[in-house]
């Protein structure tokens, strides 16, 4: 009997340690597993996730997982999702490691070309927080469209992101607060003369991440994803 006991709290124990090694902002809830959420980021790995040069490819930097979030050493890549997606509802958390951090989340972005061009990027800064939002301050649709706020915050602090691509729709809200609801057709979004304007821009494609320049990394972590219908 003895035996027994000590061989399920054993069992229980590592579990338990697993439970932990993924880390405990890198699950669903209850209700996203019901949803039809899937987790993107299991917080010990970048399984699931390629890296991608961004210029010449000859200093792509390094990205890993490191303490449960995502992160990367500095130099010029991106980190695309394995799999291409179409329509989906994205949460994810994110933070800036300082007040030059210059980092990106990918949407729908082609696997060759620059991926803010070929699909979009919410761009994200370490050093706006606060400020008049432009084309190209954090959470704006860079190039493209400026968010109706600056609801993110300030460096080390973290930032919740839902990003809803169904069709044409787009809709952005950040730490509670909706940014974007915008038709991606609309032609006053085609205001970024040097690029293709938003209706032309491929339909389905990667997720992704931006490391960019020798700045603070970002931080990714609870990153989920629900394909839509």
């Amino acid at each position: 009997m003895f035996r027994i006991v000590t061989a399920l709290c054993v069992t229980a124990a590592l579990a338990f340690t697993a439970l932990l090694a993924q880390g405990p902002e890198n699950g669903l809830t209850a209700t996203e597993r019901r949803e039809g959420f899937v987790s993107l980021f299991d917080g010990v790995s970048i399984k699931g996730w390629h890296a991608l040069p961004l210029g010449n490819g000859q200093n792509m930097g390094r990205w890993m997982a490191k303490d449960g979030v995502l992160t990367y050493e500095p130099g010029d890549s991106w980190l695309a999702s394995d799999e291409p997606y179409t329509d989906f509802v994205l949460r994810l958390e994110y933070r800036a490691g300082g007040p030059n951090t210059d980092s990106g989340i990918f949407l729908r972005s082609a696997p060759t070309g620059y991926p803010s061009w070929t699909g979009m990027e919410l761009e994200l800064k370490g050093g706006d927080a606060g400020r008049e939002p432009t084309l190209s301050t954090s959470m704006s649709l860079i190039g493209s469209a400026a968010p109706r706020k600056a609801a993110h915050k300030g460096p080390g602090e973290w930032n919740t992101v839902e990003v809803t691509l169904n069709k044409r729709q787009f809709i952005v809200i950040v730490n509670g607060e909706t940014i974007h609801d915008l038709n991606l057709d609309d032609p006053a979004y085609a205001v970024d003369k040097q690029h293709a304007p938003l209706a032309q821009r491929v339909r389905s494609g990667f997720i992704g991440f931006q490391n960019h320049l020798n700045v603070a990394p970002a931080e990714y972590r609870n990153i989920r994803i629900k394909v839509l219908p």
